[in-house]
């Protein structure tokens, strides 16, 4: 969960239109999403997966089991580090998000991008090894693992009546939603009006490469 601290402040900018027009369509982009969804979000199902097919299944998971559940973590969030802050880098040197070639016929600007292109492949060689980890210990818990003696029971929170109730501010949802929109009408209004006025249909198109 730690992770969505940087994926959060990315974020941030990626939701400023003004800081978005400098990141917009490079791979800044990807390795925001791949920050946020293919970590933490990923890793969070991970361990759902981990928990929940024992108890479907009625299997017990087995101390090695588990100790390589641990380096799958770790192996799967290097990865992404390797990956994902690598794209945040280059994508602040220009490099689009999505591109037919690479070299841009050997153009030194592309060339200043190569060392960061081998980091995100050696962390790709992390990520696959973390699915084949996925795949090897979710069918083990699924096939092989030894049953449990007892039924598994899948952890659910539970209500305490004695806890103190939030402020009533907190539980108004027309409040929020209405700050909400505030906010986005406040932030997107002048750039809209400048997409309808200064941009109009048949205007010629702007050219990203």
């Amino acid at each position: 969960m730690v992770i969505f601290i940087p994926a959060g402040a990315g974020g941030i900018i990626n939701a400023s239109y003004q800081l978005d027009q400098v990141v917009h369509n490079t791979l800044w982009i990807t390795g925001h999403f791949h920050l946020t969804v293919a970590s933490t979000v990923a890793l969070t199902f991970f361990a759902i997966t981990y928990m929940l097919i024992p108890s479907v299944t009625g299997r017990t998971i087995t101390p090695w089991i588990n100790r390589l559940g641990i380096a799958h973590t770790i192996i799967w969030a290097l990865g992404m580090m390797f990956m994902s802050i690598p794209m945040h880098i280059v994508g602040l040197y220009g490099e689009p998000r999505r591109i037919a070639y690479t070299t841009y016929m050997n153009h030194p600007v592309a060339a200043e991008w190569e060392p960061y292109r081998r980091l995100m492949g050696i962390g790709s060689v992390f990520l696959f090894i973390g699915v084949l980890l996925f795949v090897f210990i979710a069918l083990y818990l699924w096939f092989w693992a030894p049953r449990a003696s007892q039924p598994v029971e899948f952890p659910l929170g539970e209500i305490r009546g004695t806890e103190h109730r939030p402020p009533l501010i907190l539980e108004r949802w027309s409040l929020w939603i209405g700050i909400t929109l505030a906010l986005t009408i406040l932030v997107y209004t002048v750039p809209v009006y400048h997409l309808i006025f200064h941009g109009p249909p048949g205007a010629i198109g702007m050219r990203t490469w």
